[in-house]
């Protein structure tokens, strides 16, 4: 007979989430020594530690790591079994979903997105937060996330990846810049202070290329999101880049003007993220459907480019 049961697992895969033997307990509405005892008859079974306390906090160990993805779709799978008939509802639901994108997500992607959640949906709540690519792997297998998008590619066999658009890269400078030409030349570009966005945002691109054609680009400061560009480049002679939807945007509403790279970027993916699960889930298929039609439709609507000497990059 087998030594464990279904209430063994969810302690482990709530204790993994929170973190804490505390928090476990208070979700699971049992006491604190019956989740003590429990991870004893799972490090007993399993021959290793799972959980070490470092401060506060509960660090999983390698084993652990590799348990939880695999004991968090069993789980999800049994509930989604033994759940009462009956289809996923987007017209009278009240679910939140938790997506994580940059800030060009935001201002590029999310009206869009939400205007279709709202009309199928008008009682859904959307959360969003800030993407952090150190932090969303951990984020969509603790259910902490739903879903993120982001261009860096997240290949691990429990994640399910939807490709939405590919999407280029163009320099961005003050309007009146006094010596960037459209098509600048590479020495004029590696004359020129350069602005830098943080690699967290999963625009790492142009950094990757510049380091591979040991290019000097001389950056004087990174900043967390594209969102401020305008502020440092209006009225001034750094250059920065952006993806050309992020370009189209800040030319049509700031004094900055876009000008061709002067070395090739390969073009780059956004792609769609959601945890992989053995059995479909109603509200997830519709939420992973619902974005994807939407972003796919507004960059069928409007072709992500924008004019650069004469023509579109």
């Amino acid at each position: 007979m087998a030594n464990y049961d279904l209430g063994m697992l969810r302690v482990f895969v709530l204790v993994y989430e929170t973190g804490s033997v505390t928090h476990a307990s208070e979700r699971l509405f049992i006491s604190q020594p019956s989740v003590s005892y429990t991870l004893r008859k799972l490090r007993s079974h399993f021959g290793d530690a799972l959980f070490q306390r470092k401060g506060h906090h509960l660090e999983p160990t390698l084993l652990a790591d590799e348990l939880y993805p695999k004991l968090r779709r069993l789980l999800e799978s049994l509930d989604d079994i033994m759940e009462a008939p009956g289809d996923f509802q987007p017209d009278t639901s009240t679910r939140r979903f938790r997506l994580r994108m940059t800030d060009v997500g935001v201002s590029g992607l999310l009206p869009s997105i939400l205007r279709s959640v709202r009309t199928q949906a008008p009682g859904v709540t959307l959360e969003v937060e800030a993407l952090n690519l150190a932090t969303v792997l951990h984020d969509l297998r603790t259910g902490a996330a739903d879903a993120a998008i982001c261009t860096t590619r997240l290949d691990e066999s429990d994640i399910r990846r939807d490709l939405l658009f590919n999407q280029e890269y163009v320099g961005l400078c003050a309007a009146d810049h006094p010596r960037i030409s459209e098509e600048p030349a590479l020495g004029a570009y590696e004359d020129e202070e350069h602005v830098a966005v943080a690699i967290s945002t999963g625009h790492t691109a142009l950094d990757v290329r510049v380091r591979e054609l040991g290019i000097n680009r001389r950056v004087s400061v990174v900043i967390p999101t594209f969102s401020s560009l305008p502020d440092l480049l209006e009225g001034g002679e750094l250059i920065s880049y952006a993806p050309t939807g992020v370009a189209s945007r800040l030319i049509r509403r700031h004094d900055v003007r876009a000008f061709r790279l002067p070395f090739d970027v390969p073009v780059t993916q956004v792609a769609l993220y959601t945890l992989r699960r053995e059995l479909p889930a109603a509200d997830m298929e519709w939420f992973r459907h619902t974005i994807m039609s939407s972003v796919q439709a507004r960059h069928t609507q409007a072709p992500n480019s924008v004019r650069v000497a004469g023509g579109f990059a």
